[in-house]
């Protein structure tokens, strides 16, 4: 039987946030870890074994520090995540990081004035794995040092994919992506609005030749993408001829769920109350 709890590699912008929104709304909160910084790493590595018997899901930017069983934490897991075609991914994150300043490289990008052809190219500790194949490491477990990277890495971030990870989705065919994961672990409600979208924030030119200078650098994470487009189509193929109705009906009641969510929104900001009497904090769990 596949492990009781789940384990969703969280790579930046690769709609991470709005997933876990739907993950979330899934189990209750006492069965979710996530783990997002140093801090959550150690505290979590001191839960008691009945604590993590209660957990059923695993979400975070982190890698899996075990492949074969998959585990975390001394539990054994099903493993899933998303990929982004590398270098659309790379701006997203650059610009995202340069706009955001809660996150931790804020004051460094300005400080610094890096320029996105910096982020890419740059061996300086906080930026040395962000530019380069990160979506091959991620996957792999192996890391950018090694002499043989990314060749050695694309091929085992491929057995991975298609022996370890129970599920990969595509960012870019998002919609197919959440049913298909909705069937594998399975999830009751994927109903959700769209978060941490660059849209309406300031955005800055990126030259064409800064972008072949991703797509060189990328190269790993390209072949690897493309792995994983193989084997999405493969499982969107094996869901049969009626997934395409599934997944236009999907998106007629998530549209009128969002057209929803933004009338209540809009109306409890107006009389700072709830609709037909809930209280605030009862809103978009």
């Amino acid at each position: 039987m596949p492990p009781d709890t789940a384990f969703f590699l969280h790579i930046p912008r690769t709609a991470g946030t709005t997933l876990n929104s739907v993950l979330t709304a899934n189990y209750a909160p006492e069965e979710v870890l996530s783990v997002y910084d140093k801090d959550d790493y150690k505290a979590h590595r001191a839960h008691s074994p009945a604590e993590l018997a209660k957990i059923r899901l695993i979400q975070g930017h982190l890698l899996l520090p075990r492949f074969d069983p998959p585990g975390i934490y001394g539990l054994d897991v099903r493993v899933f995540t998303f990929v982004r075609e590398p270098v659309s991914r790379l701006v997203s994150e650059y610009l995202f990081l340069k706009s955001w300043k809660a996150n931790h490289l804020y004051a460094y990008l300005h400080e610094q004035s890096v320029s996105f052809r910096r982020y890419i190219e740059s061996d300086d500790k906080r930026l040395r794995y962000r530019g380069k194949n990160f979506m091959t490491r991620c996957i792999s477990g192996l890391s950018t040092g090694d002499r043989a990277y990314p060749a050695r890495a694309v091929a085992r971030a491929k057995q991975h994919l298609e022996k370890v990870f129970g599920f990969v989705g595509i960012q870019e065919r998002f919609p197919e992506s959440l049913l298909l994961l909705g069937d594998f672990l399975p999830l009751r409600t994927l109903f959700h609005e769209r978060r941490n979208t660059l849209e309406g924030q300031a955005r800055e030119e990126i030259s064409r030749e800064d972008l072949d200078v991703a797509r060189e650098r990328n190269q790993g994470d390209a072949e690897v993408y493309a792995f994983a487009c193989g084997l999405f189509s493969e499982r969107v193929a094996a869901a049969g001829p009626g997934f395409a109705e599934r997944v236009r009906r999907f998106l007629f009641l998530n549209d009128k769920y969002r057209k929803m969510s933004a009338l209540l929104m809009r109306s409890t900001a107006a009389r700072d109350t709830g609709p037909i009497g809930l209280p605030k904090e009862s809103l978009w769990r």
